[in-house]
């Protein structure tokens, strides 16, 4: 089997008592040190180049060093002699910004590290020593430094997290004090009392912090009993974790992606994953590696700094250094092969799953369920022919929060399929044409009424032949539609169906398995086709769920285009609600759908008006005769309104007179079909 944990050189050097290297993790870079060239060279955890190189480093070797936020400085400690200092990369021969070490001459440093910026202009770091936790303030205009906060404090060790949020002391051999860095502070948390033998020492190799699905956790590694004991430190609610490995000698840990990846000098590699309920241990996998002394970790690869780097990848792979031995690994999981790895142990479902909590490889959900989806309907083609649909409960494990599938292969083969049957409609009709006739029925309305707005609606022909978008009501091609709801079910004898009740039975379960099906769409950053939308529309329409079809449009998830819009004005025709009227002339008004307006202030006898807001929008397309002819032939708004056939006929003369006037800023009206009014014009 091919490797699945994959260690690749990013550097080596010769190691002797004047080189060093140091990971600086925040931005995602190597340091190396070389005390008898006086260089610096700067090494992508992403590449093998270096960054750039400098002579004018001419600095004992040091402790610690570590790139400022914003890459321009390199902050630095060394004790021969003890000095704490920051250094301008980009003015070379400036003097440096040293910080007053006399404060640490009768104590040790124990580490110096940055705190995660909230400010591009300045940032703070840290100074960690066996009496006192020190706070500096570092301006990276006046390139002035400060002490902010100081607390006295007695310990003998201290590891600190990639972000420098979290630090934790050691106390005594038996107990570890957590601190917070927030807000310029360090504030204590609750103490974690460590169960060793009284003669076991903690080595620095023993602790270390580690962000694990944006909880901060004290790891403490137990080689000779092969534990690995996890406690959060950032929520205290959180239990506590312990892994099991056989460590052989020596064990390391190293966070990839929420993945925590056990190295062990047994030869294996274990892949664990907190969340997964069961068994935390992924896999346990060969560790095909160099040779290596001793690893010290980068716990864990984020988004960084800049340091002079154009490019940088979105996410940053994790590096172990091998210190006695002079050689640097970026270490990466080939996910490829842990895929085809966990499709031996695991079901469909929990690899899906898996995978919808891994930042770098979220499109390997995409593969694995269109690959199920596709060897499901293959299995079913053959021996149910080509178009029957999937049963539902084969794939309903995929729906809900974790849903991602193909849209068309969604739409078409599962939702669509489930919805038929459940109401014993035909395969290929259009949805929104059952619950409209189905409205109909049930509310008395004359179903004709529609058929004859249709014909006076210049409606889009359109290119949609998927029957989820294509209503033979709302497209413009005038293909023959039934107003008798019957026509539209399987079975001619079969019971008509009884309008849904939404206060009583809730919101459909098709509903809800569409909307987390467009929220896991929306949380790969993929929105939703007309498809998926069209057909969340109709099921709002076919499950009477009015209140939730105008909120999903106000909100915009279902968004704008003429099937909706066309939809809503039918809707509005059917049940005269002012909420869906005033949605479906909003809509028509921002995608310049005049002819629905039009059609809405037709049935609301508001002819005078309509002129009028035809002129206004600069409509010259639309043929007045529409608007005329109604009124001519509407008695009783005229005995309502003895002037308003006179007021229609002035108004349209002005129009015309002040286009010919001004062309271009008045456009002339469509006065087609109407010498019978306007012999003259």
């Amino acid at each position: 089997m091919a490797e699945i944990v994959i260690f690749q050189e990013l550097y080596s050097w010769q190691n002797d008592h004047d080189q060093s290297i140091f990971v600086d993790g925040p931005n995602g870079v190597l340091i190396y040190q070389n005390v008898y060239d006086k260089s610096v060279r700067v090494v992508e955890s992403s590449g093998d180049h270096g960054a750039f190189n400098s002579t004018r480093f001419a600095k004992p070797l040091c402790e610690s060093m570590s790139f400022s936020p914003d890459g321009r400085f390199i902050l630095y400690w060394h004790n021969s002699p003890l000095s704490i200092g920051l250094t301008d990369i980009s003015a070379i021969g400036a003097p440096d910004v040293v910080v007053d070490s006399s404060p640490y001459e009768e104590t040790i440093v124990l580490n110096l590290f940055w705190v995660e910026p909230n400010s591009s202009s300045s940032a703070d770091f840290v100074v960690v020593c066996t009496n006192c936790i020190d706070i500096y303030h570092f301006n990276y205009g006046n390139q002035s430094v400060r002490r902010v906060f100081s607390k006295r404090i007695s310990c003998c060790e201290v590891w600190n997290d990639v972000s420098g949020t979290h630090i934790i002391l050691l106390r005594n051999n038996q107990s570890l004090q957590p601190y917070h860095i927030h807000n310029k502070e360090a504030k204590l948390v609750t103490d974690i009392e460590l169960s060793i033998r009284r003669d076991q020492k903690i080595q620095k190799s023993d602790i270390c912090i580690a962000t694990i699905y944006d909880e901060a956790y004290c790891i403490y590694k137990d080689v000779a009993n092969g534990m690995i004991s996890l406690r959060s430190i950032s929520n205290s609610k959180t239990r506590d974790i312990v892994l099991e490995v056989r460590s052989q000698g020596w064990l390391d840990i190293i966070v990839i992606d929420n993945l925590l990846l056990t190295l062990t000098g047994g030869g294996d590699a274990y892949i664990f994953d907190i969340r997964m309920k069961d068994n935390p241990l992924l896999a346990k996998v060969p560790q095909r590696k160099p040779p290596i002394s001793s690893i010290s970790s980068d716990i864990q690869g984020k988004v960084g700094g800049t340091c002079n780097r154009k490019s940088r990848a979105a996410f940053i792979p994790n590096v172990i250094v091998d210190y006695y031995g002079g050689f640097a690994y970026r270490l990466v999981i080939d996910h490829s092969m842990l895929t085809l790895y966990l499709s031996r142990c695991y079901a469909e479902p929990l690899i899906v799953d898996f995978y919808q909590r891994r930042k770098a490889s979220l499109q390997r959900v995409f593969e694995i369920i269109t690959s199920s989806i596709t060897n499901r309907m293959n299995k079913f083609g053959k021996t149910s022919g080509r178009n029957t649909a999937i049963p539902f409960h084969l794939v309903e494990e995929f729906i809900g929060e974790k849903s991602v599938v193909t849209e068309y292969r969604m739409a078409n083969s599962i939702l669509y399929s489930l919805v038929i049957k459940e109401w014993n409609v035909k395969s290929g009709e259009n949805l929104f044409d059952v619950a409209i006739a189905l409205m109909c029925h049930h509310l008395s309305f004359d179903y004709n009424r529609l058929l004859t707005i249709r014909e006076d609606t210049d409606a889009p022909p359109g290119t949609a032949t998927n029957f989820i978008l294509k209503s033979r009501l709302t497209c413009g091609s005038k293909d023959n539609v039934s107003s008798d709801v019957r026509d539209y079910l399987a079975l001619q004898d079969a019971e008509i169906p009884g309008l849904y009740c939404p206060a009583e039975k809730g919101t459909p379960y098709i509903v809800n398995v569409t909307l987390c099906y467009i929220k896991a769409l929306m949380m790969h950053h993929l929105y939703p086709s007309h498809l998926i939308q069209i057909f969340l529309f109709d099921m709002c329409v076919l499950y009477n769920n009015i209140s939730l079809l105008l909120l999903l449009i106000r909100s915009r998830v279902i968004r704008d285009s003429s099937y909706v819009c066309y939809r809503l004005m039918y809707l509005y025709v059917v049940l005269n609600d002012k909420a869906v009227r005033q949605q479906c002339r909003d809509m028509a008004l921002r995608m310049k759908l005049y002819g629905v307006c039009v059609m809405i202030g037709i049935l609301e006898k508001d002819y005078y008006q309509l002129l009028v807001f035809l002129k206004t929008q600069n409509v010259s397309s639309y043929p007045l005769h529409r608007i005329l002819y109604r009124a001519a032939n509407d008695v009783e708004k005229q005995a309502e309104q003895p002037h308003l056939w006179s007021l229609l006929l002035a108004f349209t003369r002005s129009w015309i007179e002040e286009s010919n006037i001004n062309p271009k800023e008045c456009k002339p009206p469509n006065m087609c079909d109407c010498e019978m009014w306007l012999p003259n014009l």
